[in-house]
């Protein structure tokens, strides 16, 4: 089999502001692990998977090519249009490389605790798809109500680890987070993708067929192709519209590492732990203090009385923000724009 392993790592990653910025994003820091987020997801697969490529922006191409080296072949989009261009362009340009080519599409910044159990269930993924024609997603099973994530309903199974997927569904209220845990029904959505190369372009020609039309057109020139590519999610633009869907369940101690507040579910593993809460990086004297998320590139941070608090200082940046608020920190972001884009 001829797999590939795509990297999707064109966000910014504004809620991890302001240590990720538009030129440093998330996927290039650490979060205590000594090695970044991206660089973590490539050598997740090193001696399994030797293809391995990169769909980012042409800001972060040169810092992307710098930290994973030459062996990685980097795609730079010529404008964030969201998951399903991104997804269209690489299949399209690995699929005339290779016509028989597997894709494994991964996001760069997830957090796994059990890597060999994360690679067991990749390899079932791939095999299932060289063999049949189905696109698959890797749900996660959830281990709490969690109303940040979208959500797989699965129907019946299809062997012994493969389900059909139903339906998805977007992030819940917490009353129907907990009815998804309770039932069992119920995976995370991941955002993991498995498929063959043709499979998901046939899919792309059957749900959304401006986009070859548009790579059409353009004679394969992505800088002509891509705007008049939808910007859309690939769930929302193919996998909620085509009916040969199947997961393969995570159990290997997944975490989308997706704002400040997440860290305290990966704090352990990475002995960020302290009396006042998380201390990602720097140093932090406390009293009486609890719950409290600190990030400090230099000064010393200094917390008294006071819990679920994020506080982060980056050159010469300081946020302040209640632990509740971690998924609007994008629209500080925005506001900081709007004053100093060179802040951001």
């Amino acid at each position: 089999m001829n797999v590939h392993l795509i990297i999707m790592a064109g966000g910014s990653g504004t809620r991890f502001w302001p240590k990720s910025t538009a030129k440093k994003p998330k996927q290039l820091l650490p979060f205590g692990s000594g090695k970044s987020l991206i660089k973590q997801t490539v050598e997740r697969f090193d001696g399994v998977i030797s293809n391995v490529w990169v769909v980012t922006t042409k800001l972060l191409m040169d810092s992307i090519q710098k930290e994973l080296g030459p062996k990685v072949r980097v795609l730079a989009e010529p404008e964030a249009r969201n998951t399903a261009p991104c997804v269209y362009w690489a299949s399209r340009v690995i699929g005339e490389e290779d016509p028989d080519a597997i894709l494994v599409f991964l996001p760069a910044d997830h957090y796994i605790r059990n890597p060999n159990a994360f690679r067991v269930t990749v390899q079932e993924a791939i095999e299932w798809a060289s063999e049949n024609e189905d696109l698959v997603t890797l749900g996660v099973k959830p281990t709490r109500p969690e109303t940040g994530y979208g959500y797989l309903h699965c129907g019946k199974p299809k062997s012994n680890h493969c389900i059909k997927v139903e339906r998805f569904v977007e992030k819940p209220i917490l009353e129907n987070a907990k009815k998804f845990l309770s039932s069992g029904e119920y995976l995370w959505n991941g955002g993991m993708f498995i498929w063959k190369a043709e499979i998901i372009l046939r899919a792309f020609d059957e749900a959304m067929p401006q986009m070859k039309k548009a790579w059409d057109d353009a004679q394969g020139n992505v800088e002509k192709a891509y705007p008049n590519m939808k910007a859309t999610s690939i769930d929302f633009g193919v996998m909620e519209k085509v009916y040969n869907v199947v997961s393969f369940p995570l159990d290997c101690g997944w975490d989308d590492v997706g704002s400040w507040a997440s860290l305290e579910d990966i704090s352990e593993e990475l002995n960020m732990s302290h009396d006042a809460g998380v201390v990602s990086q720097g140093e932090c004297v406390s009293i009486d203090s609890t719950g409290n998320i600190v990030d400090s590139a230099g000064p010393v941070v200094s917390l008294l009385g006071v819990k679920d608090l994020i506080v982060v200082v980056k050159d010469g940046v300081v946020l302040v923000a209640d632990k509740s608020r971690a998924q609007d920190i994008k629209q500080m972001v925005e506001a900081v724009k709007a004053k100093r884009p060179d802040l951001v």
